[in-house]
């Protein structure tokens, strides 16, 4: 382990855990870590690393679950930067469909949640992309594990193309974020794969296919028991447009979707280090705080 560095009361170090094989992750502490904190899990992006995806979204950084509310944010790595997904279908290794990323992402966050007293019913999720997969691969396989999770740039594997437990399902709260121009996983569902536009049919080395993002949070609403109709508001940005469905019923555990008008694959947020809006994913909309408000990392307490 090192400490990489300290800054606004938050330690940033390089662990490493053994997990059947060596796996590593970068944690992000208050200086004083409170018993009883939340622990979030940050999944990175497919070709990607926990550190480098936390460096490149700096300035839509998710340590601010740290230093505003109080939790233990891990950014785990994954095997050959490929997680062993929610879909079937194979990124570049076909090795990686025999790792066992549920077992260690799940013995990764006892450990922490032992090594530093934290609430072990307060353990969430946040994946974007791949990560995103990765995250509904827990919510399908390792449900107990987690009082939350929220989804950027995931829609959900069709049927034919998903690994999921057939386990009776455990409600969860799920948050999702999607922008309607994203050329990668298509807001409107369909083969998941590289595009110059999201009107392109065809997809280079498509990845299978996946539901809409509508379709999505009617599976989710529906895995959690939900069965009156979502709520839909339209909300202004500054410098755009962003739609809020929310499926609540009461006795269960909600589920809440954004649907970015023009945004593409990305995490609503600022741009890098900078503080001004990004204006391609709508403006004013940034992605952390409304993940710490719905999961109650901030101390609100919202939904779970």
């Amino acid at each position: 382990m090192w400490i990489r560095r300290r800054q606004a009361n938050v330690v940033v170090t390089r662990e490493s855990l053994d997990h059947q094989q060596h796996r590593t992750h970068t944690l992000v502490r208050p200086s004083v870590v409170s018993p009883g904190a939340p622990l979030v899990l940050v999944l990175h992006e497919f070709r990607d690393t926990g550190e480098s995806m936390r460096s490149r979204y700096a300035g839509r950084s998710f340590d601010s679950f740290a230093r505003d509310g109080g939790a233990v944010v891990a950014y785990p790595d994954d095997i050959a930067r490929e997680w062993n997904s929610a879909r079937k279908a194979v990124m570049l290794s076909r090795r990686i469909k025999r790792v066992n990323d549920v077992g260690y992402l799940r013995g990764l966050a006892e450990h922490l949640v032992t090594t530093w007293s934290l609430d072990p019913h307060r353990v969430f999720v946040v994946g974007f992309s791949l990560g995103g997969q990765m995250a509904i691969r827990l919510l399908c396989d390792a449900p107990d594990l987690l009082a939350g999770a929220a989804l950027i740039s995931s829609t959900l594997p069709a049927a034919s193309n998903r690994v999921c437990s057939e386990r009776p399902p455990m409600p969860v709260p799920v948050l999702t974020f999607h922008g309607t121009a994203d050329p990668l996983a298509l807001w409107r569902g369909g083969t998941v794969g590289f595009r110059i536009s999201p009107t392109q049919q065809r997809a280079l080395f498509g990845k299978g296919q996946h539901l809409s993002f509508p379709d999505t949070l009617r599976w989710f609403a529906a895995r959690n028991g939900i069965e009156t109709p979502p709520a839909f508001q339209w909300i202004p940005t500054g410098s755009g447009w962003v739609g809020r469905t929310e499926y609540h019923q009461p006795g269960h555990k909600p589920v809440t979707g954004y649907t970015v008008v023009g945004g593409k694959h990305e995490i609503p947020g600022p741009i890098g280090r900078s503080l001004l809006p990004d204006t391609t994913v709508g403006g004013g909309l940034v992605a952390a705080e409304v993940i710490a408000q719905f999961l109650g990392i901030n101390g609100t307490n919202r939904h779970c």
